[in-house]
């Protein structure tokens, strides 16, 4: 188990038989936390629209999403300062699990016995410039499952897991671990597209096994946590230096934050790669709306296009993971950590010159049996698998090998 390991096995899975206690664990969570991702991902946005304008999921984002995650992470430090670990992570799955189970018994069934229709034509007629955003109140069942669907990606997988994830591993474990659990991320996003290609991206169905899911990963998080608790030296759990904790304000907070360079950084380099990706998205979902539009079943071509993604991108991560993830990671923090922005920026780069030139293409596109608009919906999904993979195989490892030496209050 001390021994180096071979050549092969150092490319391929550098992970010790007594560090599979720990390491099948986080990787079935990840799994389950990534199915659900990827899931409420794809229905949020296929939901919106075959409701509503696409336009409408930006003032959603600009003006619902951002505003709600900082009060979810508002509420999760408050919740971090009057519990230990273990009851963080089951209060933030325990609140998305209990939101969706809403969802499905209640908001999407009664759907349109919810809308708002006459306050949101009242509102339109007295304001119409701000047309999309009365029409996001309109189908607001709609829009909270938006907000939480995107919550879940930020606060189950980006707090919650991750956080917990930081905390029992080590620099030197992180360094062969993180890229590793993206298998566990790579296969829940896999069985997403399946569940949604296979279901024609019926609601209510793909949301019940979300619903599954987010019980899985309390019983299994519980039963590890557990475990840990009694056997903490089988799992080489790195204590760091605890200091006294301060009851900060969240203006104290905001303060605490601007005055680290460090944090500061990692902040940047997340803001932006979110902004870069919306922008690019937001033209490509346009796309999918404007050819689900043109077809008799909007719904199947919804759900062949967002299955399609969650699977395509699923298996490019496993090959990354397997042939890639490791050599880069090998070249230093800086190269690894750069190599996402730069495949973004390639994979943006081709998309808006085959838009700018799609009609000059149609004699290519043509003997493909697609026309240009079927190609460009195509394309641009390629390229988001391409960006997403990098990120979650490179990007966010790295991000995370920079909160490690952290102490607990930053």
């Amino acid at each position: 188990d001390t021994q180096e390991f071979s050549k092969l096995r150092k490319m391929l899975f550098p992970i010790h038989q007594s560090e599979l206690r720990k390491f099948i664990p986080l990787t079935s969570i990840f799994l389950l936390v990534a199915f659900n991702y990827s899931t409420l991902r794809s229905l949020k946005d296929m939901f919106l629209m075959q409701h509503t304008a696409p336009a409408v999921i930006y003032y959603l984002k600009l003006i619902a999403v951002t505003p709600s995650i900082v009060v979810m992470t508002i509420l999760y430090s408050k919740v971090s300062k009057s519990t230990d670990r273990d009851g963080r992570f089951n209060a933030v799955i325990a609140y998305f699990l209990i939101f969706f189970a809403v969802s499905y018994f209640l908001l999407v069934p009664n759907l349109e016995a919810l809308k708002l229709d006459s306050l949101a034509q009242s509102l339109t007629e007295s304001m119409p410039m701000f047309k999309l955003l009365w029409e996001a109140i309109r189908v607001w069942p709609l829009s909270l499952i938006y907000i939480h669907a995107e919550g879940w990606g930020t606060m189950a997988l980006g707090v919650a897991f991750w956080t917990f994830v930081n905390e029992i591993t080590s620099v030197e474990q992180s360094k062969r671990f993180y890229s590793l659990l993206s298998l566990g991320s790579a296969a829940g996003g896999i069985l997403a597209g399946i569940v949604i290609k296979y279901f024609q991206g019926n609601f209510s169905i793909t949301l019940s096994f979300s619903l599954v899911a987010m019980v899985g990963i309390l019983v299994i998080y519980n039963i590890f946590a557990q475990d840990i608790k009694k056997h903490p030296a089988l799992y080489q759990v790195e204590r760091k230096p605890k200091k006294k904790k301060e009851k900060l304000s969240f203006m104290d907070s905001v303060k605490f934050l601007m005055r680290s360079d460090y944090l500061a950084q990692i902040a940047t380099l997340v803001m932006v790669y979110g902004s870069a990706v919306a922008l690019f998205e937001s033209v490509w979902k346009a796309k999918i709306k404007e050819l689900s539009t043109a077809s008799v079943d909007s719904g199947a071509i919804l759900a062949e296009t967002y299955g399609n993604q969650a699977i395509n991108g699923g298996i490019l991560s496993i090959i990354l993971i397997l042939f890639l993830a490791a050599p880069i990671m090998r070249k230093g923090w800086r190269f690894a950590a750069s190599f996402t922005p730069v495949v973004a920026l390639i994979a943006t780069l081709l998309f808006f010159s085959f838009l700018y030139f799609q009609e000059a293409l149609s004699g290519i596109t043509a003997p493909l049996g697609m026309s240009p608009l079927e190609m460009a919906v195509a394309f641009g999904g390629l390229n988001v698998v391409f960006i997403k993979s990098t990120k979650y195989i490179l990007f966010d490892p790295t991000k995370e090998h920079a909160y490690i030496p952290l102490d607990e209050e930053s």
